[in-house]
């Protein structure tokens, strides 16, 4: 059960979201330049040297991750046909409720992660409304509630699978 790949998701999904947030930190300062006359409407967004290569980066290893994870769901398809995950579900796949244990441990982690969501997005939109943030801060304070969670949630099945072991 500790090398099952339901466990090891939410590692992977807060892997995507860092990259996220670096390809977002990336972004963060184009140039855009309008142009809005009875001739021509255009936009042009152009990125400066350093903050572009960042955005690359960021990019080409979350496309890597990408490819990674995909070979990790495929693998573990295969080897656990009873247990396949779908890229696509809209259920989570990390519920484990192949039992009443696992079940109550998932049920648990839920729980945590819905209280940490009820209290972090109130306070982050309040952040974002007295506070004059720059849209980067606000995408980032996005993408750490979401960090937030699947630690919470990974922690949490994660310390019961411990237990479980001793």
């Amino acid at each position: 059960m500790k090398n099952d790949f339901r466990l090891q998701y939410p590692l992977w999904q807060m892997g995507f979201i860092i990259l996220l947030g670096a390809f977002a930190y990336g972004l963060s300062s184009p140039m855009t330049e309008v142009v809005n006359t009875e001739t021509e409407n255009s936009i042009m967004i152009s990125i400066g040297g350093t903050q572009s290569l960042f955005a690359m980066i960021a990019l080409l290893l979350y496309f890597i991750l990408l490819a990674v994870f995909a070979y990790q769901l495929r693998k573990h398809n295969k080897n656990n046909p009873h247990q396949k995950v779908s890229a696509f579900s809209i259920r989570p796949p990390e519920y484990l409720e192949q039992d009443e244990g696992m079940t109550y441990i998932t049920r648990k982690a839920a729980q945590k992660v819905y209280t940490f969501i009820t209290w972090s997005l109130p306070l982050l939109a309040a952040f974002a409304i007295i506070l004059p943030l720059p849209k980067l801060f606000i995408i980032w304070g996005i993408l750490l509630v979401a960090l937030g969670q699947y630690w919470i949630y990974y922690r949490e099945v994660r310390s019961h699978l411990k237990e479980d072991a001793e």
